[in-house]
């Protein structure tokens, strides 16, 4: 599987020290990102955790962006978020890690499959990577950190 991750993921799970979790569910030696990602999280702090990583592969989507994208769906995406679901389209077996629910809708019309923040935990849980316990902890890490907030439904699922 070839794993890909966008900058709103990759930050959160940076900020709370969680990042081994997508090599932990998933089994893969390398998360991949585009260039654009590494781009914009160098205007961070953040970056210095990331290039401490080497498992955290840098990857140049090869097509251009004009021959996946229509005039509508490029406008409302980032950068990051192109170049996301270019590599993706690229790779076969690819999923995204990505919460931007616009992106995750485009990429999915894309034909590539994506999962959340909340899904991500849900299938850790399903998995049996991390128990009820750990979802907590990550949570209130998530949202002390990074301002992230789960719907009550999300909560629901998450904590049931």
């Amino acid at each position: 599987m070839f794993i890909v991750c966008d900058t709103d993921f990759l930050s959160s799970f940076l900020k709370i020290d969680s990042l081994d979790l997508v090599k932990r569910l998933f089994k893969e030696e390398n998360l991949h990102i585009p260039r654009a990602v590494l781009l914009e999280l160098a205007k961070t702090n953040l970056i210095i955790k990331l290039l401490e990583l080497d498992w955290i592969k840098t990857e140049e989507a090869k097509e251009d962006l004009l021959n996946i994208f229509e005039d509508e769906e490029i406008k409302v995406l980032g950068e990051g978020e192109k170049e996301c679901i270019l590599l993706c389209k690229e790779k076969e077996n690819s999923i995204l890690l990505i919460n931007d629910r616009k992106a995750r809708e485009i990429a999915k019309r894309k034909g590539i499959s994506t999962l959340n923040t909340s899904a991500f935990l849900l299938l850790c849980k399903i998995r049996r990577i991390i128990d009820k316990d750990e979802i907590i902890s990550i949570m209130e890490s998530l949202k002390e950190k990074d301002y992230f907030e789960f719907s009550e439904e999300e909560k629901r699922i998450l904590l049931e």
